[in-house]
Formats: structure tokens, sequence, C-alpha cells
């Protein structure tokens, strides 16, 4: 039969391309060719096709031995990485140090940053999610890990991975994590001191406490807190969080008076971490660059620049529109240059018409809408501009006009600081990022 394996007893029909298996008793197989007619003691097995590992390696071999330069990459400076760390460390030396790695460690990689910091004295790594954890852990990172963001309690108890902390972000959470613990698991416990989207209250405390108390495995080795408007000058709120927090620390201490870890500043809030009583500040904008606390001054220098090139050049005539809808038309005979970079790679699409971008250091206006994948720019003062320049979209230049905060003012005049987040957390994880 075309396609078995007849040995007595035994009909084995393969289909390698789709991984199904017909398995019979070697008394029913009728056409072997049309896979329509199975004896009635034959049976159909689904195993995983080799078909797709081998095309997998194919692409990953290819990949190694024939690279593609990238049209669009996202420099890292590693002096300036460690430059950030270390003059937060020589500014607060009384605090230990927690590099904020979420949302890709804002848009710098959180692999490359967390290798690059892992063996400096640190409290911690901060992520969102256990599959963040899970993620340093598999490239071989050391440092201790906490995950700030809630996490099902199923997963919390079935984690294994090592020097490993969650946050207890609600009382739910808790009263379904405890009976579910089989072994010793550390925990942070949030307090909600009036931002009011995660933590316990101050009426919960109490029986929290209690709950821990009775646990076998719950270790609670910290405590934490977030600040709701520190980057105010009117400090109104803040403070009226500082008191809270003071008061539920206090409460806390009483049935576990040996917390390795108390945080509650971030970048933002740093010059509350005295005040406060705490022992940790969470460094996230400020270990990338940017210093968004409204009072203090640390000496920073911005991590990250955005860079593509020049894919076409063509000169527009006077009266003649560029981009979709016609939003701009040319004033003069234009040279305007295509950037393979839309708002799909992290050029915001509110930069059309006000935003520019660097080519041989001149500053070149956006003109147009911000496409998906594309940008249109005047380099019509640029001298000897060809194809294939190199485009700087993000500078990290500070005379530059289009570093991040200049280009977040441009997006959101009143909210630039939270339009800095939003930028950089909007550049895609599959830009290649390069330390540099």
């Amino acid at each position: 039969m075309r396609g078995c394996d007849s040995r007595p007893g035994l009909t084995f029909l393969r289909n390698l391309s789709c991984g199904i298996f017909l398995l019979g008793r070697g008394d029913g197989m009728v056409d072997s060719g049309d896979l329509k007619s199975p004896g009635r003691n034959a049976v159909w097995v689904r195993v995983p096709s080799p078909a797709p590992m081998l095309h997998s390696l194919w692409y990953r071999l290819l990949a190694r031995f024939f690279p593609t330069a990238p049209l669009v990459t996202v420099g890292i400076s590693k002096t300036a990485l460690l430059h950030n760390f270390d003059e937060y460390a020589k500014a607060y030396p009384d605090f230990l140090l927690a590099p904020v790695l979420k949302s890709n460690a804002y848009g710098h990689d959180l692999g490359l940053v967390a290798r690059t910091l892992d063996t400096y004295p640190l409290a911690f790594f901060m992520v969102d999610s256990l599959y963040e954890a899970r993620r340093l852990r598999m490239i071989g990172v050391r440092s201790r890990i906490l995950v700030m963001g809630y996490v099902r309690p199923e997963s919390i108890a079935r984690a294994r991975l090592s020097r490993l902390d969650f946050t207890i972000t609600d009382i739910e959470q808790l009263r379904e994590v405890l009976p579910l613990l089989k072994r010793p698991t550390r925990f942070h416990i949030k307090l909600d001191t009036g931002m009011h989207r995660q933590g316990i209250t101050e009426e919960q405390l109490e029986g929290v406490s209690a709950l821990l108390k009775k646990s076998p495995y719950a270790q609670v080795v910290g405590v934490c807190s977030h600040l709701a408007d520190a980057d105010n000058t009117d400090e109104a709120f803040s403070r009226r969080q500082l008191a809270v927090w003071k008061r539920l620390v206090a409460s806390l201490t009483k049935t576990f008076p040996l917390l390795e870890y108390r945080h509650l500043s971030a970048t933002k809030g740093v010059r509350f971490a005295q005040e406060a009583g705490t022992n940790v500040v969470r460094l996230g904008m400020g270990l990338y660059g940017f210093d968004t606390s409204p009072q203090t001054s640390v000496n920073l220098q911005p991590v990250l620049e955005l860079r593509s090139v020049i894919a076409s050049l063509r000169t527009v005539p006077s009266g003649e529109s560029v981009g979709y809808n016609a939003a701009y038309t040319a004033s003069k005979d234009s040279l305007i240059a295509t950037v393979p970079a839309g708002y799909f790679e992290g050029v915001d699409r509110r930069l059309s018409g006000k935003g520019s971008v660097l080519v041989r250091d001149v500053a070149c206006p956006i003109v147009g809408r911000v496409s998906m994948n594309m940008v249109s720019v005047d380099v019509s003062k640029v001298n000897s501009v060809a194809v294939g320049d190199s485009v700087t979209l993000i500078s990290r230049d500070p005379e530059s006009p289009n570093t991040l905060p200049r280009l977040a003012a441009l997006v959101s005049s009143k909210e630039y600081r939270e339009s800095m987040y939003v930028l950089l957390s909007h550049l895609p994880q599959h830009l290649k990022r390069v330390l540099e």
C-alpha cells in the first residue's frame, strides 16, 4: 500500500507536513492514498510535526550567517545608563536603588538593561509581571526580582524562580493565594495611601496582618506604596499620602518588625524618601536619563536614541502636496526625504507637521502626516544629502530639537512629563536595540 508500513499486524500512515498519523492493526486500511477509509481498528494520532521546527532552525541559521541591517534601530548608551545609576547612588547614599524594568525597561530593552546592571549593588529589579521575571531568569540575570504588578494566586503558588518576591496588591488576592502556598514565598505588602488603584487599605490592615501571621509559608519582607502627585510643586496631596504611609507602616511593623525593604518614592518623589523612613528608592525615568522631580536636580544623561535612514529622495514642486489628506503643501520647490519609520515604529502621529528629525546634524521638519511605517521630512537645507543617510528620530543630545522632552512637549504641552513615559513605552519591542 502506497505510503504505508505493511508490517504484519500494523498499518502505519504518516503525513509529515501536518503531523497527522493513522495507526491500524493491519486489517482495515482501504486506500492509503486518500486517507478516507481507515478500518474499524484504525486510530488517528496527532503529534507535533518536525517541519515547523526545521523551518525555525533554517531561518535562525539564515539570520546568523546572512544578517540584514535593520532600517530602524534603538541605540542604548551603556555609559549613560551606568552614569545615571552612579549619580543616584552618590546623591542618595543611604538608600538602596531598585531599577524599574517594566514595559520593556521603558522601551530600552528589558534584558539589555538588566544584564548591564546585574553586577551592580542594588536592592532588586522591579518588573510588572511574572512573564518579565521569567524572561530575566532565562537570559541568566541573577539579581533579586520584585514583581510589582498583579499575579494570579495560582501562578504565585506554582512559581519556581529563584530570588523572586511578589507584591500583594489586594486583600482578595491574599485570601486566595495563602491556602495554595506549599513552600516559603516572599511578599511585599502594597498599601493604599490615597491613589486608590491597588493596595491594602487602613481598614483592612489588621485583618491582613492576622492572615499573614497564620500562614506557615508567607514571608513578609517588604512594604510599599506609590505617590500619585509627586511631580506637582504643590505637595499637599503627597503629604497627605505620606501621613497615611507612616501610620500604616507603624501598624504593620508591630506584627512584622524585621521588614527588609520599605519603598514609597520613585524618581518623581525621591525627595520624600528620607522623611518617609524608607530604605529603597525605585529608579524609573531617572535611570533612563530624565529627572521628573520638580525639586531635585541630578546630573543625568539620556540613554536612548531612535534612528533610521533615508529611503528615497524626491523634489516636490511648489504647490504640490505630500502624504495623506494633502495635509502639507510645498510653498516652494522642496527636497523631501522618505524615512521608513512611522507611528508603528514609535514616531508619534501627533508629531505630524510639527516634529523634526536630524539629518547630518541639521534639523529637518516633518511634513504631512506621519504614516504607519514611514514619515516625510524636508531636507532642502541639508548639503549633499543622499539615500542611506542616517536619520535621528529621537536624539539623546540635549541641544537637539528632537530630544524626548521636546517631542513630548509638542505632543502634549500640559502633560509633557507623562507624554515622555508614553513615547518611550510605545517603542515596539521588535526594534533592534544596540548597546553602544
